[in-house]
């Protein structure tokens, strides 16, 4: 008899989360059903079914064991652990829902405009306020959480009296991740860089995969993945080789006898160009750009239509060409002049 007090708790509190269980499997059910005639329904219950199964469950365990506990310490911690658990399924819920919601305007927005920098801006910004959203969520949740405990807001009064020397204090010692939380913003919303965007860093050719509250992630051809706090593009300068467009502009240089055949070697390059099938048609040259001493430097131009084509472009030029020159044009490759004069000779016959 002394255990039926407790078996009962037990028996209510299985009861009701085995009830609130197969109420969520039937709901599954008919969201798979609808979905097949509507597919937005069953992508918006796979969105939400696990903050809002656990809600229902926190929400039916509260209550089974409110219920059938017998009052006493056990049953206030028991309550108190179950509205913790019914505050963090309830924000998660709202979370979800609101980020969601975010995801579907982004799609939207994005899907009617056909400006790919366009495109990539939206994306940016909208990703960044989901971020941020995220953030707010989780503070509110842990404030609503503390809240729950006794004597929490004697706690907030004092913290609240002493705000003057507390923003004193996180100023100084939050001082550099303040300063990458408002990079960040900065840069999402001042449209410096955007995901998918090819910078320059520390000479190196990235793109921007990913812009948080605090970092920047760039993608590096070789498959590395540098990480940048964000003050760092707003302090240093960069490259952004997409500002106004993904087209880039290639150049290789070549030190070259004065004796080379331009005319010869821009038809060689014109063919390669033709034939390599990466170039965007607006922009090839072969030019001089410089005369001094015994080389010629001849700088050959051309245009694609992203980074990745510029570079195989650019390493196909420069392989094809000096394969032309060798076999076509081998005097123009560089040569080394030395005078030489008889001065010993010369010595020599004064002497006699």
């Amino acid at each position: 008899m002394d255990l039926w007090p407790v078996l009962r708790w037990i028996i209510a509190v299985a009861a009701s989360a085995g009830a609130m269980v197969l109420v969520l499997l039937v709901i599954n059910i008919v969201a798979s059903r609808i979905g097949r005639r509507l597919p937005w329904v069953l992508a918006a219950w796979r969105q939400v079914r696990r903050p809002l199964g656990a809600l229902a469950l926190s929400v039916a365990l509260r209550i089974a064991f409110a219920a059938t506990a017998e009052p006493g310490s056990f049953r206030d911690l028991g309550l108190h652990v179950l509205l913790i658990a019914i505050i963090v399924s309830a924000v998660w819920l709202a979370a979800t829902v609101v980020l969601a919601w975010l995801e579907h305007a982004r799609t939207r927005v994005t899907s009617r405009m056909k400006d790919d920098r366009a495109q990539r801006r939206a994306q940016t910004q909208m990703r960044l306020i989901g971020r941020v959203v995220g953030a707010v969520f989780v503070v509110v949740g842990a404030a609503l959480v503390l809240l729950t405990f006794p004597g929490v807001e004697r706690i907030g009064a004092t913290i609240l009296a002493s705000a003057g020397l507390l923003s004193v204090v996180i100023g100084v010692a939050a001082q550099s991740t303040l300063g990458n939380l408002f990079a960040g913003i900065q840069l999402a919303f001042t449209d410096a860089i955007r995901i998918g965007d090819i910078v320059e860093v520390d000479g190196t050719w990235s793109t921007i995969e990913d812009i948080t509250l605090s970092y920047v992630v760039v993608s590096i051809w070789d498959e590395r993945h540098k990480v940048l706090p964000s003050t760092y593009f707003t302090t240093t300068p960069f490259i952004n080789w997409s500002r106004t467009g993904n087209t880039v502009t290639g150049t290789i240089l070549f030190s070259l006898d004065w004796r080379v055949d331009l005319a010869r070697m821009r038809e060689a390059f014109e063919r390669i160009v033709d034939d390599s099938g990466l170039w965007d048609g607006r922009s090839r040259s072969i030019l001089v750009t410089d005369s001094a001493g015994e080389r010629l430097t001849v700088r050959a131009l051309v245009t694609s239509r992203n980074t990745d084509d510029d570079w195989t472009l650019r390493c196909l030029v420069r392989e094809q060409l000096a394969t032309w020159l060798r076999e076509h044009n081998p005097e123009a490759l560089p040569l080394q002049r030395v005078a030489v004069s008889d001065l010993a000779g010369a010595a020599g016959l004064s002497a006699q």
